[in-house]
């Protein structure tokens, strides 16, 4: 095999350039990294061009237990308008409890953002179960949640209940395990264009969401290593993945023998070279390393290196 260059879709599944500047006025996801569905991801370069990554998996994952979903993570941009509505993930036993393979965490980095853009993070106070029923009933949950400012390479770790909102004007990347487990439970009174409320999940979410104030670490956070070509700083590790920022000017080598590795470069240009070819990648390009795959980049440039 050899690097991968993805094909990146949006939620209609059709073909779009990622924009890593929050400069739309219309609300946006694409999936960088997605097996399966309308927005699977397709290969753009080679003799696997044209073939989604669904149908390979085995071949990526080989020797490796698989999770039920099949392809274990799932990465996504969102670049926003308005704020999004607030959601909490539930853990693997609720969810499988309630028919569903497993339950959900994520962590969003913001690639850019708009002055004074914030975030739903968790609340600001510790609440009871019976507060937070009569606020979200009441229509003033927002009363208790956490919001804060965000600024452009913050991280936001999300594990199952915290309730979060992406709020507007944020252009983010979202890498999750590959699960749809995840309960609206506030848009904020909002209808769509027949004057119909968005579907809510208020009990699900109710009984996942904790009560306690949030004391999370977020922001500018992640251990930093400085290397010849630049910086590695690590901004999150769980069962599912693991996510670095690389902020290089010079040349390195990405190899990674038992698991595949995501690169998305947020910006810059780089030279990927690899012992069957070479690669020009830019800003908002999606590239999946199989395993066993050795690549040399060169360039100036900033990506999220994601062990899947």
């Amino acid at each position: 095999m050899y690097p991968l260059l993805l094909k990146t879709h949006d939620l209609s599944g059709e073909q779009v350039t990622p924009v890593m500047k929050n400069e739309r006025e219309n609300p946006s996801t694409v999936y960088m990294l997605k097996a399966g569905g309308r927005s699977e991801n397709v290969i753009k370069n080679g003799g696997l061009a044209d073939t989604g990554l669904k149908s390979i998996a085995s071949r990526l994952f080989e020797g490796r237990e698989m999770p039920p979903q099949k392809f274990p993570v799932e990465i996504k941009l969102i670049n926003t308008a308005e704020r999004l509505p607030v959601t909490v993930y539930p853990d693997d036993e609720y969810a499988n409890a309630h028919g569903e393979p497993c339950g959900k965490i994520a962590l969003i980095y913001v690639a850019d953002c708009k002055k004074g853009a914030e975030m739903v993070y968790g609340l600001s106070r510790n609440v009871t179960p019976d507060e937070l029923k009569a606020r979200v009933q009441g229509g003033s949950l927002a009363a208790v949640c956490n919001f804060v400012t965000v600024q452009k390479g913050d991280i936001f770790f999300i594990p199952p209940g915290v309730v979060f909102a992406i709020g507007g004007g944020i252009t983010a990347l979202m890498i999750s395990n590959n699960s749809k487990s995840e309960y609206i439970i506030s848009d904020y009174g909002r209808v769509d264009e027949k004057g119909k409320p968005r579907p809510l999940q208020i009990d699900r979410a109710l009984e996942v969401m904790k009560t306690r104030k949030n004391n999370l670490r977020y922001g500018d956070t992640g251990e930093m290593t400085l290397y010849p070509f630049g910086t590695v700083r690590e901004l999150g590790v769980c069962d599912a993945f693991k996510v670095e920022l690389i902020t290089m000017d010079g040349s390195l080598g990405v190899y990674d023998d038992a698991a595949p590795v995501s690169l998305i470069l947020t910006s810059g240009e780089l030279d990927m070279s690899y012992p069957t070819g070479t690669m020009h990648l830019k800003a908002g390009n999606s590239v999946l390393i199989p395993p066993g795959i050795k690549v040399k980049l060169a360039g100036k440039a900033e990506v999220i290196h994601t062990r899947v």
